[in-house]
C-alpha cells in the first residue's frame, strides 16, 4: 500500500511531499530492523556501470516509527556504487521520543539530532564504517517539543529550536561533547526552521510569517539584531544560506494545495552589516513551483525541488538550476531538467553530489538518488542507481567520509 503525506523536512524546515510504502508493521527501509520490502522492486537503474567515483559519503536517515536509523553510502568501501550499507548498526532509542527535529552534522565528524520531548542526542561518526557512537554527555534535555537544529558553519555552536525560543550549544572539537550556553526567546513560538548564514555571524529563525535575527559569537553567545523579527510578504517556508553571507534565498513552498496559492518565485534576501534583512531585488521566476530548495557549498549554483498540486495530491516536476553571484540568479541553460523530478536533496560538503528524494521511474515510489554536479557548468547528471525507498522527512542528513 501506497500513501502521499505531507511532511517536515528541516535543515531547513520545509513542505515536501513524499511517498511512504508500508510493509505492514512499519514504513519500509532498506536496512530498518526486519523488512520484507525489496529497494529495487520496480527493477528499474540509472546506470551503475563504468563510474569512477572518487568521492565517498554517507547518508542518514531517521525513522521515528521504529525508532531506528537506516545509512547509505556513496563509494563505501571503494563500491563504486550508491547503495545501503548492510553493515550500519543503528543507535538504540528508547520509547516515547516523538517526531525528531531534523538532523545537523558538524565538521564530518559529529551528528545530532532533536526530538520533540526535548531530548538531544549526538554521535561521532566512523570514517570506516559509518557508524555512530555517542558523544560524551549524551543525551541532553533541553525542553519539550524540539522542532529543528542547526550547526554554526564554523563547527563551534549548535543551536536547537522549540517553543522557549533557540537554545545554543557549544561544541567540542575534540569529542562532540556539547555545553548548554543558553535559550534564547523567540516569541513564544517553536520556530519551523534555523539557519545561519554563510559566514557564521548570525543565527534566523522562522517563526510563522516573521524571521527572528541574532548575532552569536564563538562561545555562543546570542545578541540582538536591530528590526528584528522581520516580515516579508510573501512569508517564507523555507530560508538558505549562501557562501559570502551577504544573502539568504527563500521559498513560499505554495503550490497550490486545497484552496492555497501558487507561488513560482525564489526569492533573495540581502544580509545587512549587523544581521538586518531587506528584500533584494525582485523575486526570480521559476518555470514550476518550488517545494524545497539547496544551495551549493561554494554558493555558485542554487537549486529548487518543484511540486504541483493535481487531481491526485501533490506531484514532483522537474528540479530546475540557478547560477547565483552577487544576489542575481540566472536560469541555467540546460534547466529545467527533465527527469529528475524530484522533492528534496542535500550536497554533501564538496558539492559534487545533490542526494534527492525523487520519483522513481516506472514505479510508484521514491527512491534516494545521488545526482552528479558539474561543478562548472551546474549540469546534473543521474549513472548510478537508486539506494532504495526513500526516507520519510526530517531525519534525513548527508555527510563526505570523515
Amino acid at each position: 500500500m501506497s500513501m502521499k503525506v505531507r511532511a517536515l523536512l528541516s535543515f531547513g524546515v520545509v513542505l515536501s511531499a513524499m511517498w511512504l510504502s508500508s510493509c505492514g508493521h512499519y514504513v519500509c527501509k532498506t536496512t530498518f530492523g526486519s523488512a520484507t520490502c525489496t529497494p529495487s522492486g520496480s527493477g528499474f537503474t540509472t546506470g551503475g556501470g563504468g563510474n569512477n567515483l572518487s568521492q565517498t559519503a554517507f547518508v542518514y536517515m531517521m525513522d521515528d516509527s521504529v525508532p531506528q536509523m537506516a545509512a547509505e553510502g556513496l563509494n563505501f568501501a571503494n563500491s563504486q556504487t550508491f547503495a545501503p550499507i548492510s553493515s550500519f548498526v543503528s543507535p538504540v532509542f528508547p520509547t516515547g521520543l516523538g517526531v525528531n527535529g531534523g538532523i545537523a552534522i558538524v565538521d564530518k565528524k559529529y551528528l545530532y539530532m532533536p526530538f520533540q520531548n526535548g531530548t538531544l542526542y549526538g554521535w561521532s561518526i566512523d570514517a570506516s564504517t559509518s557508524d555512530l557512537t555517542a558523544v560524551p554527555g549524551s543525551s541532553y534535555i533541553l525542553g519539550v517539543s524540539l522542532s529543528t537544529v542547526v550547526a554554526d558553519p564554523n563547527g563551534a555552536v549548535l543551536f536547537v529550536g522549540g517553543p522557549a525560543g533557540i537554545s545554543a550549544l557549544t561544541i567540542n572539537a575534540t569529542n562532540g561533547l556539547l555545553t548548554l550556553v543558553g535559550t534564547t526567546a523567540t516569541g513564544g513560538i517553536a520556530p519551523t526552521q534555523l539557519e545561519t548564514d554563510g559566514q557564521g555571524k548570525y543565527i534566523y529563525a522562522l517563526v510563522g510569517q516573521h524571521i527572528y535575527a541574532f548575532t552569536y559569537n564563538a562561545s555562543g553567545v546570542l545578541g540582538p539584531v536591530t528590526g528584528s523579527p522581520f516580515s516579508f510578504a510573501p512569508s517564507m517556508a523555507q530560508i538558505a544560506g549562501e557562501a559570502t553571507g551577504k544573502f539568504l534565498l527563500g521559498i513560499t513552498a505554495e503550490t497550490g494545495g486545497g484552496s492555497g496559492a501558487t507561488d513560482n518565485h525564489i526569492y533573495v534576501i540581502s544580509i545587512a552589516a549587523g544581521g538586518g534583512l531587506t528584500t533584494f531585488g525582485s523575486p526570480t521566476v521559476t518555470t514550476y513551483f518550488p517545494g524545497f530548495l539547496a544551495v551549493s557549498p561554494d554558493g555558485k549554483f542554487v537549486y529548487t525541488f518543484n511540486q504541483s498540486f493535481g487531481a491526485t495530491g501533490l506531484i514532483n516536476d522537474p528540479m530546475e538550476g540557478f547560477a547565483f553571484s552577487t544576489g542575481t540568479l540566472t536560469s541555467l541553460g540546460v534547466s529545467p531538467f527533465s527527469g529528475l523530478d524530484a522533492a528534496f536533496g542535500l550536497f554533501d560538503q564538496s558539492g559534487q553530489y545533490i542526494f534527492a528524494v525523487a520519483d522513481v521511474p516506472n514505479s510508484n515510489l521514491e527512491g534516494e538518488f545521488a545526482y552528479g554536479v558539474d561543478t562548472t557548468s551546474g549540469a546534473l547528471t543521474s549513472t548510478l542507481p537508486h539506494a532504495g525507498i526513500a526516507g520519510t522527512g526530517k531525519g534525513f542528513a548527508v555527510t563526505d567520509e570523515p
